[in-house]
């Protein structure tokens, strides 16, 4: 097998891993942002939205979840000239941004 084939391959899987999950916390973002039934979107959120300003933290939340969003696309970046390093960075960014936002 020739080597430099397989690391081409594993670095378009990660490359595509990144950008699917750009792709997926931008369109989620997007949703809590543009979102109508803001309760609904609490809800989901938190599971009580009673006395909340429901608008507002769909749009802050849409925010933070599209700047994930370009976290991924980062690490998309990173991964092309180091593959698997972004990814691992992304995640550990990841993990630690989503317990600072959800507690």
């Amino acid at each position: 097998m020739n080597l430099e084939l397989e690391v081409l391959k594993m670095k378009i899987i990660i490359i595509f891993i990144d950008l699917l999950m750009a792709t997926v916390l931008f369109f989620v973002g997007r949703f809590f942002i543009k979102s109508r039934n803001t309760e609904r979107s609490v809800l989901f959120l938190s599971g009580d939205y009673t006395g909340l300003n429901t608008e507002k933290i769909c749009r802050v939340t849409g925010k933070r979840i599209k700047t994930w969003a370009m976290l991924f696309c980062l690490g998309g970046i990173i991964d092309f000239i180091k593959p698997g390093a972004g990814i691992i960075i992304v995640s550990v960014f990841f993990y630690y941004l989503t317990c600072i936002s959800f507690g």
